[in-house]
Parts: C-alpha cells; structure tokens; sequence
C-alpha cells in the first residue's frame, strides 16, 4: 500500500493493559479509541475542540462512516503512533484517513489503517434537536492550510 507522502498530523499514545485482552493484545474496537484521541489533539492543534456547549447549544462531529482495514496486532506498552490525513473538507462534513504504527519501529510496520467520516452538528438540547450545520469558516481555512500542498524546495 502506497503511503502518502506526507501526513497531516501525527499522535502517539502508548497501549494500556485495560485496552488489551489477557494475552496483552489490543482488542479491535480500541483502535478506533486511539483515532479518536489523535482526532482530538489534531483539532485542539488547530485551537478547536470536537465537542462545545455555550450552556443551550452544543456542538459535535458524530460519525457517518468508519472503515479499518487490520495488518498486524496492537500489543500492551507499545507506543502506537497515528497519522491523520484530512482528505475532503465539505460544506458540514470532512473525511480522513489514518494509518497506525508502532511509533519507533525502523521497519515502519503499518498495524491499521482506515477513514472516518464525520459531520458537523449542532444539538439543541431545549429543542431535543440534532441539525447539520456548516464547518465553521476559521476551521475551515485552518484545514485548508494544513491541506496545502508543502512548497517546493528551490
């Protein structure tokens, strides 16, 4: 599998016994845990949280659509190191893709890789309403930033 020649933002976060089963062997449901806190800490990067309230209005980005594809197990104490990619910005969602390695390893074995979907929502907890709502434009340009392409090298 080709790898894209850069990545967007990388995250390391080492494997917990609580997230491994008694043979120490991450269960696969916590890889999608471990996207998600490098999701987080890409978005706080950004100066932006996944979730807000203002006390009446909460913001999120619940999913559409996840995939994994799984390579090699996760194992107690290693470091795994996750790398995001955005790919699309649209007008209320944004797709990425992740891969996940053993962050140090010089064979660099890839673990998992995969693409969530995710969208931009307010809730209105008076109205017990969930609604799509537009990327904010400061988000916005901040991803497209981060999208550009690096500058050629004179």
């Amino acid at each position: 599998m080709d790898l894209p020649p850069h990545f967007h933002f990388r995250h390391c976060r080492a494997v917990e016994f609580s997230d491994t089963d008694l043979a120490g062997i991450m269960h696969f449901a916590n890889f999608f845990r471990f996207v998600e806190s490098a999701e987080h800490a890409f978005f706080r990067s950004l100066g932006f949280r996944v979730h807000t309230t203002d006390g009446k209005l909460q913001e999120g980005w619940p999913r559409l659509e996840v995939s994994c594809t799984y390579r090699k197990p996760a194992r107690f104490e290693q470091v795994l190191e996750i790398c995001l990619r955005i790919e699309e910005v649209r007008t209320s969602s944004l797709r990425y893709t992740f891969w996940i390695f053993v962050d140090g390893d010089p064979t660099r074995t890839l673990l998992a890789h995969g693409s969530f979907g995710i969208i931009h929502v307010e809730l209105d907890s008076a109205a017990h309403q969930i609604r799509k709502t537009p990327v904010h434009d400061d988000l916005r340009a901040k991803l497209a930033a981060v999208m550009a392409p690096p500058a050629s090298a004179s």
